[in-house]
């Protein structure tokens, strides 16, 4: 399933925390199917690349400013590629029933073993139903490496313009059987992520999600 129409809702829920930012997004990704998981005895929330028969992690990271391209991560990439991963850790603070803190960090690794990594921080928050979803800002987040490959085709440069780390934003959705809320363990669990990073740290005041989100999944609808 793809996450735009699931996080649409969300992102129009949440537009109004926060002005418009003035400066274009230079890079963004997005995947569905990673593999969900939380303990309880540790309070860490994963969500990670998966390839198995319930769960089979596809996506695309795009580099957003000229030269323009896009690096492919097609379902099976986790098993056909030596390197090619994504890897989500978060720290889960519980605030009350409905809300709970998270940060943490990601990792985009492609198909020759170069990164993209960057902190997360943000909030956790179910309206019941077992539904589960996440905002929050990325910060610290640098490139490493020359062009950044896709396992399954595409590729960009990654001299992105502006200065590192980059700042941006990032959601996530999954839904759990159930109506638990961080109060049981849980793995295998379809989440679908998505994120914009941007020039500068100049450029804080985003959070316009609804867009985030809206605009740049259309490609592979």
């Amino acid at each position: 399933m793809r996450l735009s129409a699931q996080v649409t809702a969300v992102g129009g829920a949440i537009a109004g925390l926060a002005a418009v930012t003035t400066a274009a997004p230079i890079l963004s990704f997005g995947f569905t199917d990673l593999a969900g998981s939380f303990s309880t005895g540790s309070g860490v929330f994963q969500a990670n690349a998966s390839d198995t028969a319930a769960l089979s992690t596809s996506g695309d990271v795009t580099r957003l400013a000229g030269p323009i391209g896009t690096a492919n991560f097609d379902t099976g990439f986790l098993t056909a590629s030596a390197f090619a991963d994504v890897n989500i850790t978060m720290n889960v603070s519980i605030i009350d029933a409905q809300n709970a803190s998270g940060v943490g960090s990601f990792t985009l690794t492609d198909d020759d073993g170069d990164t993209i990594t960057g902190t997360i921080n943000g909030t956790f928050h179910t309206p019941g139903y077992g539904i589960t979803f996440f905002t929050g800002l990325l910060s610290n987040v640098m490139l490493s490496g020359t062009t950044f490959d896709g396992p399954d085709g595409g590729s960009f440069d990654m001299d992105l313009p502006g200065n590192a780390p980059y700042p941006g934003a990032f959601v996530a959705l999954y839904i759990l059987n159930g109506t638990s809320f961080f109060n049981r363990d849980f793995r295998e669990v379809s989440v679908q992520v998505n994120g914009e990073i941007l020039p500068s740290a100049g450029s804080m005041s985003l959070l316009a999600l609804g867009g985030l989100v809206a605009s740049r999944r259309q490609r592979r609808s």
